[in-house]
């Protein structure tokens, strides 16, 4: 009788004092979690040039380092030009990566067979292009800390002949 009572207290004392042990975590998780969800998708701070400091909200911040950023590639591939052989017109989407560092690069450019065929050359001019940009002054930042931006540019390519 003695040995089932102590063996019925030692079950109850370490039933019991499994929940002594680890205490309520639950709440701590959570708070932990709530703070810890992050939306990479977004960021708080976009990158900026020097012409772009002085918008007050960072929409006005994405819209002036976009228009900057076509405005200058626009006068770099101006005082180029490329010769087709035939007639066409065209969009190529180029993915410009902005790093934590500032520099401007392409990430990768999408065009169809067409534009492959009429324009061989256009990748290196592109490339050139982007390589002739100075760094943005600010890459983006999300809570404080620089991370990369990626952002989608159309360009319309044409031909006249």
């Amino acid at each position: 009788m003695f040995f089932r009572l102590v063996i019925l207290i030692s079950i109850l004392v370490v039933t019991i004092s499994c929940d002594f042990i680890s205490p309520k975590r639950t709440t701590l998780r959570n708070n932990v979690l709530l703070d810890t969800v992050v939306n990479y998708n977004d960021v708080d701070v976009y990158p900026l040039f020097l012409d772009c400091n002085n918008c007050d909200t960072s929409e006005k911040q994405n819209l002036c380092f976009e228009m900057e950023l076509i405005r200058r590639l626009q006068r770099i591939t101006d005082k180029n030009t490329l010769g087709a052989n035939k007639q066409f017109r065209d969009t190529v989407m180029v993915d410009i990566l902005v790093g934590t560092n500032g520099k401007i690069s392409i990430s990768k450019i999408y065009k169809n067979d067409n534009v492959k065929e009429q324009i061989p050359e256009l990748d290196s001019l592109l490339y050139r292009s982007i390589a002739e940009l100075p760094a943005a002054v600010q890459p983006s930042l999300k809570r404080g800390i620089p991370v990369n931006s990626v952002f989608k540019l159309p360009i319309v390519v044409s031909s006249k002949q």
